[in-house]
Order: C-alpha cells, then sequence, then structure tokens
C-alpha cells in the first residue's frame, strides 16, 4: 500500500529505549500550503498509509502523517499501532473515520484539521483518553449527542465546518476548558455567540444544560561565551582580576588609545551595576528579544482562545508552533521581521563605533527589504510588515533622506484638526527597533531620546511612534543605570514614570496623551487584551505589554510573564519582542529560560553571539 516514492523506515517492534515518534508528514512551502488549501494535488504526497504501517504490530506512540493525500484510515489501524497517544492527520483527504477508530484507546492528541469529515462514528464517544480534538475546516453538519460525555476531552475545536447545532452534553461536560465554533451555522447556540468566542459559547450551553457547572481555572543560569575581540586583550587571565583591570581602565579617562578601542566604555559612576551585571542584561536584552519575537510567532494572529486550544500555557516552546500559512513563511526556531529590525540597528551602532546615524540605517534597511540576512539563508525580507516602511523605502530619497521622505509621508496625511487623520502611521514597526538605542551611552539619557527619535524618524514620524521609541529608550537605560530597585514597587513606577515622561512632552493631540496614558497605565497583563482591540498593531500596545510585563517582574519570572503576554494572540510578535527586551534587560540572559535560549535555528546563536561580542568589547565589558 501507498506511495513508492516515500522510504518508510522498517516498522518492525521498537525497544522501550528507541524512538517511538514515526513522521510521515512533508515539509512544505507557502506556495505547497496554498495548494493544500485549494485541494490541488501535491507531488510526493502519500495517498495511502505506507503497508507495513498496517501490515504489522508496531510499538509507535506518535504519528504525524499531515499534509498528505490520504483518502481512508484502514480500519486495521488501531491494532498496528494500540499505543498512540499522538495522532495528525491534518490537511488530507479523509472523509470518514472507521468504527474501529474508538480502539485507540491511548490517544489523548487527534488533529484532523483540513479534511472532507462529514460525521463522526458512533464509537467516537469511546476514546476515554482523548485530551486534544481539532475538527476544524471539515464539512461536518452534525457531532455525537454525548460528545460532552467524553471523560477527558479538555480542548476542541470545530470551526469552519457546517454544523447547525452544538451537543448540549459539551455544557455538562466538567473537563472541556475550550470550545471553538467559528464559522459555522448554528442556531444553537446561536452561531453570533459561538463566533464571540470560547467563554461565551461555553457560558451559553451551561446555562441551557441547567446544570451550573463554573469550570476550575485551571537552575543554573545560562553562561553568555564572551569571545574578547582584539581590542580588548586582557593583561590579566582570571576574569576576577579582569573585572578589577575593568574597573581601573573606567578612570583611565586620558587613555585617548583605549577610548577609541571602546568608545562606549560608561565613565566612572555611569551604574551602580558590576561590569558582569551590566554584560549580563545586555545580552539579556538582545536574547529576551530574540525569544519574545520566536515566542510570539507561534500565537501571532491567533485569538486568545484559538491560542488556548493550540498550546498549553505551561509547556509553551518556539519550536513547537503549529503549522499554517502565517508560521509557514519561517522555520522552526526562527524569529520574524520584528527581531531583525533590531539587529539592523545593532549593525549600524557596530559599523559606526558607537555612533548612531539614520542615513546608515536607512541604507541597512533598504538592503534587507530586498534580500533579507543572506547569512542566515534569507533570500529577501519579509514583504508586507510595515505600510509604512513600504512607502518610504520605495521612495528613490530615502537613502539620502529618510528623515525628510518619513516626514513627508506623515505630513501629507496629517490634519491637524483630526487626529485620527493619519492612524495608518503609527503602527508598531518603529518601536521594536528601538530598546537596543538604550544601550548605547545608556548614562546620557537626552543622547538615548535623541538617538532613538533619529532610527524612529527614518521611517515613522508619526508622534505616537516617536513617543513610544523614545519610552522603551529611555526605560532601558534606567535599567542600565540601576539606580532604583525594581523590586520596590514606588522605586518601579518612578523609573516608569521618568520614561513615560519622555514620550508624553511629544505628543502633539490631547486625544492622543489621553490614550498613552490609558496604555501606560496598563497595570496587567490580562486588561491589555481589552485596550482598544481594534488597533492591534498600534504603537502604544508593544509599550503597554512591556511596562505591564515590568509591573508584573516582582512577583512573576520572565517565562511565565512572557507567556502571558504571547498566549493573548494578535500581534504577538511585536508584543514580545519588546517585552522580552526590556524584561531580559531586567533579569538579565542568567535567568532567561535554557530551553528557550538554546532553541533557535542551528547557525543563528553563534551568529547572534558574534554580534554582541562586537558590542561588549565596545563597551570595554570583560
Amino acid at each position: 500500500m501507498g506511495n513508492t516514492q516515500l522510504q518508510v523506515q522498517d516498522f518492525s517492534p521498537v525497544r522501550p529505549d528507541e524512538r517511538r515518534e514515526l513522521k510521515l508528514t512533508r515539509k512544505i512551502s507557502c506556495e505547497d500550503y496554498q495548494k493544500y488549501i485549494d485541494g490541488q494535488d501535491v507531488e510526493g504526497a502519500l495517498t495511502e498509509l505506507p503497508w507495513a504501517l498496517v501490515d504489522s504490530i508496531s510499538l509507535f506512540e506518535q504519528l504525524d502523517a499531515s499534509f498528505n493525500h490520504l483518502t481512508v484510515i484502514p480500519p486495521e489501524l488501531p491494532f498496528r499501532l494500540p499505543h498512540l497517544s499522538y495522532l495528525n492527520l491534518a490537511h488530507n483527504r479523509l472523509v470518514a473515520l472507521p468504527e474501529s477508530f474508538a480502539l485507540l484507546f491511548h490517544l489523548r492528541t487527534l488533529l484532523l484539521h483540513h479534511n472532507l469529515i462529514e460525521e463522526l462514528p458512533a464509537s467516537f464517544i469511546h476514546l476515554v483518553k482523548l485530551e486534544k480534538l481539532d475538527l476544524s475546516a471539515n464539512r461536518l453538519k452534525s457531532l455525537p449527542e454525548t460528545l460532552g460525555g467524553m471523560e477527558s476531552l479538555c480542548k476542541v475545536n470545530v470551526s469552519d465546518n457546517a454544523l447547525v447545532q452544538l451537543p448540549l452534553s459539551l455544557g455538562k461536560s466538567p473537563t472541556v476548558e475550550v470550545l471553538l465554533a467559528l464559522n459555522n451555522k448554528c442556531t444553537a447556540p446561536p452561531q453570533s455567540v459561538c463566533d464571540e468566542g470560547s467563554e461565551r459559547t461555553l457560558s451559553f450551553l451551561r446555562q441551557q444544560s441547567q446544570n451550573g457547572y463554573i469550570p476550575k481555572k485551571s537552575h543554573q543560569g545560562n553562561v553568555f561565551k564572551r569571545c574578547r575581540g582584539d581590542v580588548l586583550q586582557s593583561r590579566v587571565a582570571n576574569p576576577h582580576c579582569a573585572q578589577a583591570q575593568y574597573a581601573q581602565e573606567l578612570t583611565e579617562t586620558t587613555n585617548t588609545k583605549s577610548r577609541i578601542r571602546t568608545p562606549l566604555r560608561p565613565p566612572p559612576g555611569a551604574t551602580s551595576l558590576e561590569a558582569d551585571e551590566l554584560m549580563d542584561k545586555v545580552v539579556g536584552l538582545l536574547y529576551g528579544a530574540a525569544i519574545g519575537d520566536a515566542l510570539g510567532l507561534c500565537t501571532a494572529w491567533l485569538t486568545s482562545d484559538e491560542c488556548r486550544f493550540h498550546y498549553d500555557q505551561a509547556t509553551l516552546h518556539p519550536n513547537q508552533r503549529i503549522s499554517d500559512k502565517h508560521r509557514l513563511q519561517w522555520e522552526k526556531g526562527d524569529w520574524t521581521t520584528a527581531f531583525d529590525q533590531m539587529i539592523l540597528t545593532l549593525d549600524s551602532i557596530l559599523q559606526w563605533a558607537g555612533v548612531v546615524d539614520e542615513l546608515d540605517f536607512a541604507k541597512r534597511l533598504v538592503h534587507w527589504c530586498n534580500h533579507g540576512y543572506q547569512e542566515l539563508g534569507d533570500t529577501k525580507g519579509f514583504q508586507g510588515f510595515s505600510n509604512t516602511v513600504a512607502k518610504v523605502t520605495a521612495n528613490p530619497l530615502f537613502c539620502q533622506e529618510p528623515n525628510a521622505v518619513a516626514r513627508g509621508l506623515w505630513g501629507r496625511n496629517n490634519d491637524c484638526h483630526d487626529p485620527d487623520s493619519c492612524e495608518h502611521l503609527a503602527d508598531n514597526c518603529a518601536v521594536v527597533r528601538t530598546a537596543i538605542l538604550g544601550v548605547p551611552h545608556f548614562y546620557k539619557l537626552e543622547e538615548v531620546e535623541a538617538n532613538a527619535l533619529r532610527i524612529c524618524r527614518a521611517t515613522h514620524y508619526d508622534p505616537r511612534c516617536q513617543a513610544s521609541c523614545s519610552l522603551v529608550s529611555t526605560l532601558v537605560a534606567l535599567i542600565l543605570q540601576n539606580n532604583h530597585s525594581l523590586s520596590d514597587a514606588e522605586n518601579l513606577e518612578r523609573i516608569i514614570a521618568m520614561a513615560t515622561e519622555t514620550g508624553r512632552k511629544l505628543l502633539i493631540h490631547e486625544e492622543h496623551r489621553q490614550m498613552f496614558n490609558d496604555y501606560c497605565s496598563t497595570s496587567s497583563i490580562q486588561s491589555l487584551s481589552s485596550l482598544h482591540p481594534e488597533k492591534p498593531s498600534h504603537t502604544f500596545r508593544p509599550v503597554a505589554a512591556c511596562l505591564a510585563a515590568l509591573r508584573a517582574s516582582r512577583k512573576k519570572d520572565f517565562r511565565t510573564i512572557l507567556t502571558q503576554i504571547v498566549m493573548q494572540g494578535a500581534d504577538s510578535t511585536h508584543n514580545a519582542c519588546v517585552a522580552g527586551a526590556v524584561l531580559g534587560c531586567h533579569f538579565g540572559f542568567k535567568s532567561l529560560p535554557p530551553s528557550w535560549v538554546r532553541g533557535f535555528r542551528k547557525g543563528h546563536t553563534p551568529w547572534l553571539d558574534v554580534k554582541i561580542n562586537a558590542l561588549l568589547d565596545m563597551m570595554g565589558l570583560p
């Protein structure tokens, strides 16, 4: 049985110490994904499961045969794979499940989305261990009335079908926590109720079932591999002595040669941090931003209900993201355009020995838009991430006069009598790049602000964008100065107020000031989603995310805070990138989750470390 093009491994029984996962899925491109959505044939896809899989008993516990052209599940499959706990048959052409399917007694996760299934067998409800069920994008017209009686069922997705009603038994279930039923034809509950999300749908069903049930709501630090460049050949080998050497060199203000080699070395008294602590925070900023971006990609442009359906908050990891048209544009372990822009800014700083120059940044941005980071395997920068960037970079004068071009675009759209006339120019594309600008000359807040505005105005001249960039860069600088303990609520609010004021003074319209105040006063991560939900990519939103994250840092760790931000979905890459940068700067690299730090694509980490080491060299850090 099955296509001869696919070479399948020996399916003889495996020992307990052998791998228990079988992958028959295909690596597909965005073009292939669209073909699947359109129902077109894709070369090399399986039309049947390999004969060896259904001809002998195997002990595999996980099977992934997604993105093929399977039309039938052999009835003998449960007998040949009796230990399956995870089965992914998404993006196939299945029209039905066999009655024997219920004999998969150990099955916990079943993914059948994007098939042609019209009904479930009556025996389906006997999957007593099934916890997660995805039947979205099929042709279901009804569900088993006793579906809610399944003992372990927690997450159900039946969106994008032709259902006219949902079983009332789901309202009596003591285990179901997430129920997605978007884009159906339901009359009970009304489709308008289902489209409001999981909580509203379950509430309706519980009320109708008159049950009244209310569900339960449910190390050692990283070590950065420091590789000192030629500019920092230490006179001593012992790290502790190197710290003393660093402290001594800080006072050698007349050593011109040393100053040229380390143009970003802070002067005496610039910070109360020890040299190793300062280094840890700088490294933490960059890795925190990269992690936030990569983790945010898992949930980008999903609803909060969809986030809860697809992911478990406690185990969320950048390499476990679902495969759909949006996420397939990046390899697993990759970050997106948000962190790319921060690296563009860092590259410019490194090229010009700590000088922040908008002309150099503009040239780098145009080159990146056309080619991406070729050393990471890119062929071009991601297109369409910001209409504002697309318009300014298309101007032939952009590389010569970026600020003038950006100002001209804003001026043509701005109407002093209508503060919302250029709303589309206040996107969050500029604010994601400016946290790194809080590092050079962090002890001079005026220079930090000037640098942030210079790079912001290279593409985004809207005062709201300028306010956002100024706030984030200033906040980072204040953290590096370490004049206030962030563990104290009063001190924390003091530095937030200082950073907020640098942004507020740049705003022109009173309506924008009030909106800015609303975002900046956000006290909890949970309340972020209620702030102007119709503006998911507004420049103030990442600001609110990082401030709420900083306020939460007194009681929660990096992993918990960032996961809560990401699980809200929407434009999570930008929100988590900025929040990750600020949190990483606060907690330091040593405190970041090691599995997230190690989760990037092969080659990405060494590439990033080279740039970080170059920055540390310029700062004269041992």
